[in-house]
């Protein structure tokens, strides 16, 4: 026969019109969280604790912030491809004044690019749900998110194009030191096979480089050019982290405008059984 509980041995006592004392209560009450296994103890915490980390988790904007993080490696690649690239070309070439502008412009650049990426962040982040609920909870501050986002997103196409036209600007060194690979610059100068290579005709200044002045220039040309493959593969993946914001942006929209068709329905819904109630209690 199965041996009865305490609680059970309580009731029954209690259905026979006996009382238990207050030591025997607690008594019985001991017996049972001893009895009591605690492996359902463990998992409702485990659940607990779960359930709190996957609500952080769903507050973080995780596709703005891999197109953030996207952004900064391609912004730290090509700072330091370009600042490189630009000091060993003005060296390669004797030429100081060559590209004198490529600081300035890339510190503008780079700055700008980065208080924009972490803006489009901030604005990721307050359109993301849970948070757009939050935010946006009215009308007026639905339409006024959905707004911010369309501007964000010609901004954003604006941008990525630009980035494209940035790249293939990068690609064109690339491709002129490319040629020290598979060109031959052999030419005859006084009856002797030499090897030279004029600046001239590749749109660069009136200099030429023969013998071991053109050795010299190979063999910088060739470490010259893994700056700028460098360069190139960074302004990719900020033209990469451009369309990944865009796509997420899409998201965002698309988010607010069902919220807004949900906040709207809900408020017909809510007239119509006013008006239910209003007739039923005319």
């Amino acid at each position: 026969m199965e041996q009865e509980g305490p609680w059970e041995t309580m009731r029954a006592e209690q259905e026979n019109g006996e009382l238990l004392s207050e030591d025997e209560r607690m008594e019985a009450s001991k017996e049972f969280r001893e009895e009591e296994p605690q492996g359902s103890v463990k998992e409702a915490r485990s659940e607990k604790c779960s359930d709190r980390f996957l609500h952080c988790l769903s507050q973080v904007p995780c596709g703005s912030l891999i197109a953030w993080i996207i952004l900064l490696v391609g912004l730290g690649g090509l700072t330091g491809g370009l600042l490189i690239g630009a000091q060993k070309t003005r060296d390669m070439l004797d030429n100081d004044q060559f590209l004198w502008f490529m600081e300035y412009t890339l510190i503008g650049v780079v700055v700008s690019m980065f208080v924009i990426g972490t803006l489009l962040l901030c604005v990721g982040h307050v359109s993301t749900e849970p948070t757009s609920r939050h935010m946006f909870q009215t009308t007026k501050k639905n339409m006024c998110a959905q707004g911010l986002n369309v501007f964000l997103m010609v901004f954003c196409y604006l941008l990525g194009f630009s980035w494209i036209v940035a790249s293939v600007v990068l690609a064109v060194p690339v491709y002129l030191l490319s040629l020290l690979y598979f060109a031959d610059f052999t030419v005859t100068k006084n009856g002797v096979d030499t090897k030279c290579i004029y600046l001239v005709h590749y749109g660069l200044d009136k200099q030429d480089f023969c013998g071991a002045d053109f050795q010299n220039f190979e063999r910088e040309g060739k470490q010259l050019i893994i700056s700028y493959i460098a360069a190139l593969a960074s302004s990719i993946l900020i033209a990469i982290s451009l369309i990944h914001y865009m796509i997420v942006i899409s998201a965002n929209l698309a988010n607010l405008r069902n919220s807004r068709i949900a906040t709207l329905n809900a408020y017909d819904d809510e007239m119509a059984n006013s008006k239910l109630v209003a007739d039923t209690t005319m």
